[in-house]
């Protein structure tokens, strides 16, 4: 009996010790120790989505098995497109790279809105988003030297009235267009600019009369404009069914709208907005490792250090999981064909035209620093000193090489 209970006992410490081990393995297979993690953003430095990806990037690492090295790497171009087809076809597919995109990608690859798209929505792996759009809007704001101080005005215009965008595909893109189609107004979109800030600096600049941004940008990147002497007004509240306290006599598109059809498509677009800031990676990685990136993820958004520092650049942050925007985008799928039809035609002509730029290139030396990226410098070396200044927090400037 004795014997029997030795054996017994020798048996489940044996297969207690095999336990331990294989768990031990799986979670070495798992860990990103002695990796860098790429976080990928779409968009140039200075706008929305670099700014919520840079923040990701800064607080994810310690939340990973192993606490790789994270790093942010701006990739725009087409409106954040190139970011998605990289991450679809070329991007290892272990969860070491994962991105921020344009929020319209889903719906505009389900339109077919251009040859450019080389992914399918459903198939990427959905990490979560960094808001999913409460207490936000996205705000058509204007110039007031247009003399435009309601959207009523805006309808009411004979002067075209320009936006600024990025490229096709982005909401800043495509949201005056179906805004021009439904309401009837005199709007063109001068696609091109490169990122967010340089949408912001075309405003400012009178270079372009509007924009479309979002509320929690405008809080982080120019909260001049919410402030007495603003140059812009702001005319219209999108992608909320309500308006927002911060804006009592702005109207939402859904009170503008008139009939069932056009409150449809208005619903349609406003879908992605409620997955605002998304992350995700390329099909295929391995289950273990999504769930990981999952979780950190969302333990990220529950940090304290990420709180603090989300406050402080004024980011308005309402996480949701990878498996509530993954439901998004399928419910996104399964819009009536007509819908799509219509929304493909309107990105099927556009009637956009490419922002012409006329580049001024000098080189000279830089001959004093200061706080907040100022700096003098000059022309060949020689002459009056220039002062300037780098916006930006990520701004890289080559200096004699």
């Amino acid at each position: 009996m004795n014997k029997l209970l030795r054996l017994a006992g020798a048996s489940a410490i044996a297969t207690l010790v095999t336990s331990t081990v294989s768990v031990s393995v799986v979670g070495a297979q798992d860990s990103f120790e002695g990796k860098t993690i790429r976080v990928l953003i779409g968009f140039g430095a200075g706008g929305g989505y670099d700014r919520y990806g840079r923040q990701v990037a800064r607080h994810i690492g310690k939340h990973l098995p192993g606490k790789p090295a994270v790093v942010a790497v701006n990739m725009p171009g087409a409106g954040g497109m190139k970011l998605v087809n990289y991450l679809y076809n070329v991007a290892p597919k272990n969860g070491t790279s994962f991105g921020t995109f344009a929020r319209g990608a889903p719906l505009f690859a389900f339109a077919e809105g251009a040859k450019a798209i080389r992914f399918d929505p459903l198939k990427l792996t959905r990490i979560g988003t960094s808001s999913s759009y409460k207490g936000e809007a996205y705000m058509f704001a204007i110039r007031k030297e247009t003399g435009v101080t309601s959207f009523r005005d805006m309808q009411k215009t004979g002067r075209q009235v320009n936006f600024a965008a990025t490229g096709a595909g982005s909401d800043g893109h495509d949201v005056p267009l179906v805004l021009r189609s439904v309401f009837n107004i005199n709007a063109q979109v001068v696609r091109g600019y490169p990122g967010g800030n340089t949408l912001y600096l075309a405003v400012d600049r009178g270079e372009m009369d509007a924009r479309m941004v979002g509320y929690a940008s405008v809080k982080t990147a120019r909260p001049g404009w919410l402030e007495k002497g603003s140059p812009v007004n702001f005319v219209m509240q999108f992608a909320t069914k309500t308006r927002l306290p911060e804006f009592p006599n702005v109207p939402t598109a859904q009170e503008l709208v008139k009939n069932d059809e056009d409150r449809a498509l208005i619903n349609m677009l406003e879908t992605p907005f409620f997955m605002a800031r998304p992350f995700a990676g390329p099909p295929n990685i391995p289950a273990t490792r999504v769930k990981i990136l999952r979780d950190a993820f969302m333990a990220t958004h529950e940090d304290a250090d990420y709180k603090k520092e989300a406050k402080k650049l004024r980011l308005l942050v309402s996480a949701a999981s990878g498996a509530e925007v993954q439901k998004l985008v399928e419910n996104l799928a399964k819009t009536p064909k007509k819908l799509f039809d219509r929304y493909a035609a309107i990105l099927a002509n556009p009637k956009s035209i490419l922002r012409k730029v006329n580049w001024i290139q000098v080189s000279g030396v830089v001959t004093k620093t200061g706080k907040k990226g100022r700096f003098s410098f000059k022309i060949d070396g020689k002459g009056k000193a220039h002062k300037a200044r780098m916006r930006g927090r990520y701004t890289k400037v080559k200096v004699a090489g």
